[in-house]
């Protein structure tokens, strides 16, 4: 019996996004980026600041301002492919398919506004509610509170955000996100203005969800720890380019861009005195788009090709894809680099 195929949530193919200048033209920030997200999984997207990461999930769902950037490329999410749509359907389509999170979920808020009518505002007005009346729009907001568990939520409801702590506001964001029934959800750096316990909860509310809801999530993180430990699928980017993806079980173990080993090795050992851990030195600026490796000013083992020629994002032969010309196997061992990246894997 043949398996049926399954659609994914999110599928992004050849996503190219450009910065429109008035004194250099195009300046290509995201370049050729593909990747899909399952029903109910969750992939990360990682890479250091400025790797284009924010950028490719603004892009995904239509948020970039069409005159500062020029974006081109295939985007299908929830089944549909928007690139055949008008820019009034496309916007509709979003909306009724996808949320965002953002990063700090106190500039997310209007800090003027109670907490439920904000989350009621979003049921009724913001995503189309329909024809929801008040007492309707406010038990919908008191269930949503419940199930980002937000305790006494009848009492939470008339909270201002600065009465909340960041967990709670955190979890205000995602209720409003779930306000549309969304199929995917895409998180931008959720967590990185919380203590660790806090996201250890906001990252158990976001597996609840996928297991409840069946919902689809897209994280942007530049922490590999947080990703590895928590999501499907990881997605390495740098200078706007994907260099290698990979399970996130296998990405400590199987990672052969050394670019993604580096990011491993850099993960800090829980067990090893603070002393020893070491920051990764600043970053060489990547060359312009079209002349070689965009990794090859900062790699140990780069050689003349790298700088010479763009690699391709070919698979390798366990499947995964990477984009080195000279990729790192377990039957090559680059000396101290393997070993930090087997130290970061225990």
């Amino acid at each position: 019996m043949t398996a049926t195929a399954v659609t994914p949530s999110i599928e992004v193919s050849g996503l190219t996004v450009s910065l429109l200048t008035h004194s250099r033209g195009e300046v290509r920030l995201v370049d050729d980026v593909s990747f899909s997200v399952r029903p109910g999984a969750m992939t990360a997207i990682v890479g250091e600041s400025g790797a284009g990461k924010s950028l490719t999930a603004r892009a995904i769902l239509g948020l970039l301002d069409d005159r500062r950037f020029r974006v081109s490329g295939r985007v299908t999410l929830g089944g549909a492919d928007l690139s055949g749509m008008t820019a009034r359907q496309r916007r509709a389509h979003i909306a009724r398919t996808a949320s965002l999170v953002f990063q700090n979920p106190t500039r997310a808020l209007n800090p003027t506004m109670r907490v439920g009518p904000q989350i009621t505002e979003s049921i009724t007005k913001v995503r189309g509610g329909g024809k929801v009346s008040a007492a309707q729009a406010r038990e919908r907001g008191l269930e949503l509170m419940r199930a980002v568990g937000i305790p006494d939520p009848r009492e939470r409801f008339h909270s201002y955000p600065h009465q909340l702590s960041g967990g709670m506001r955190q979890r205000i964001v995602i209720a409003i996100a779930l306000a549309a029934n969304p199929q995917v959800i895409v998180c931008d750096e959720p967590t990185s203005s919380l203590d660790v316990t806090t996201q250890a909860v906001i990252m158990d509310l976001f597996d609840q969800l996928r297991a409840e809801r069946r919902i689809s999530f897209l994280l942007v993180t530049h922490d590999l720890a947080l990703a590895s430990s928590r999501v499907d699928d990881v997605v390495v980017l740098y200078a706007g380019r994907v260099v290698e993806a990979n399970s996130a079980e296998r990405i400590f173990r199987d990672a052969a861009m050394p670019y993604t080993r580096d990011l491993v090795a850099s993960v800090p050992d829980p067990a090893a005195p603070a002393a020893l851990w070491q920051e990764r030195p600043a970053r060489k600026a990547a060359p312009a788009p079209g002349q070689g490796c965009s990794y090859a000013a900062n790699c140990a083992f780069a050689e003349q090709r790298c700088r010479d020629e763009v690699p391709s994002l070919l698979p390798l032969a366990d499947g995964h894809p990477c984009r080195c010309w000279f990729p790192v196997t377990p039957s090559v061992s680059h000396g101290p680099l393997s070993a930090a990246t087997e130290q970061g894997a225990s």
